[in-house]
C-alpha cells in the first residue's frame, strides 16, 4: 500500500510525547518537554519503527535511544500494529493488528547536543529525553520505503488509537518549542 497523505500541518503533537514541526527538505524538528501529553498506553507502546531511514542531530539536551531486535511469533509479548492508510480526524493513522513478536533490547545509547545519529527503516526502537526532559532534534529523512511503519503494544494493553494530535493549539505548542529552544517561557 502506498501512503499518499503526508502530514501537512506545520506543528502538531505526537503521541510519543513530542511536538513535531514539518520543515522543508524532508526535515522535521522534534521537541520533547515533560508537560506534553502522550498516548494513554505510552509505557506499553513506545517501541516502533519507521518506513524511512533518517539522520538526526540533537540540538538541545540529551536523547536516549534504545534499539530492539524482533522475533515474530504467534505467542509473542507484543502486538504489532501497522500504520497505513489515510490519517484519522485526530491526525494519526489507523492501528491495524499485524501479528505478534518478542522484542529484545540490543543496545542503548545517549546522544548529546551537537551530535548526530542515524537509523535505518524498519529498525525497532524507542526514544526518550534525558536530563530534565527537554530535548530538541532536527531529523532529516533520507531513503523512504512503501510499506507502512509499525507501533507495538504489549499483549493485553489496548492501544490509544484516538490520541488527538490537535488537542493543544499551535500557540501552546510554539510556547513549548520556545521553552526548549530558548530556555524561557513565552508570555501568553
Amino acid at each position: 500500500m502506498i501512503i499518499d497523505d503526508v502530514m501537512t500541518d506545520k506543528i502538531t503533537l505526537h503521541g510519543l510525547g513530542f511536538v513535531q514541526i514539518q520543515l522543508e527538505g524532508n526535515q522535521r524538528l522534534h521537541v520533547w518537554h515533560p508537560d506534553l501529553p502522550r498516548r494513554a498506553c505510552f509505557e506499553h507502546s513506545a517501541i516502533h519503527d519507521h518506513r524511512f531511514d533518517f539522520m538526526s542531530r540533537v540540538l538541545v539536551g540529551t536523547q536516549i535511544n534504545h534499539v530492539y531486535s524482533i522475533q515474530k511469533k504467534h505467542d509473542g509479548d507484543f502486538v504489532l500494529y501497522l500504520h497505513e492508510g489515510k490519517r484519522t480526524a485526530n491526525g494519526g493513522r489507523p492501528w491495524t493488528p499485524d501479528g505478534r513478536a518478542d522484542l529484545t533490547p540490543v543496545v542503548s545509547f545517549e546522544v548529546r547536543a551537537g551530535k548526530d545519529y542515524d537509523s535505518a527503516a524498519y529498525v525497532y526502537h524507542r526514544t526518550e529525553p534525558g536530563g530534565d526532559g527537554r530535548v530538541a532534534t532536527i531529523m532529516r529523512k533520507t531513503d523512504e520505503w512503501q510499506a507502512g511503519a509499525h507501533s507495538t503494544c504489549r499483549v493485553g494493553i489496548q492501544p490509544d488509537t484516538d490520541f488527538d494530535r490537535y488537542q493543544w493549539s499551535p500557540a501552546q505548542l510554539w510556547e513549548i518549542v520556545a521553552d526548549v529552544l530558548l530556555g524561557q517561557k513565552v508570555a501568553p
